[in-house]
């Protein structure tokens, strides 16, 4: 998991779910969205791990180099988080870079 994505799951796990910080260290990205654009990221336990569905736990805005609005989503299961997503709010944006939380 690189820097940034771990200094946003602490933030957003600070805010809201603060009993996941300590899982951020044995999160692994098993998989990055098919679209190859946006940071949008799923977590397992191992790299082996299949993909989960999970129910959606923490939901967030934030806002783009060029003030574009996008949505931060984090799955999960009762246990851990499954995915860390990003989308454009109005649909008419590329996200590829992780936004500042508004």
């Amino acid at each position: 998991m690189r820097k940034s994505e771990i200094e946003f799951l602490t933030y957003l796990f600070g805010k809201e779910k603060s009993e996941w910080i300590n899982l951020i260290g044995n999160l692994k990205v098993i998989a990055r969205c098919g679209c190859v654009k946006c940071p949008t990221i799923i977590f397992g336990k191992t790299f082996n791990s299949e993909i989960q569905k999970g129910n959606l736990i923490i939901d967030y805005a934030g806002k783009g180099k060029n003030g574009e609005l996008i949505g931060i989503s984090v799955f999960g299961t009762d246990q851990m988080p499954t995915e860390l997503e990003f989308y454009s709010v109005d649909g008419e944006s590329d996200i590829i870079d992780l936004p500042k939380i508004i």
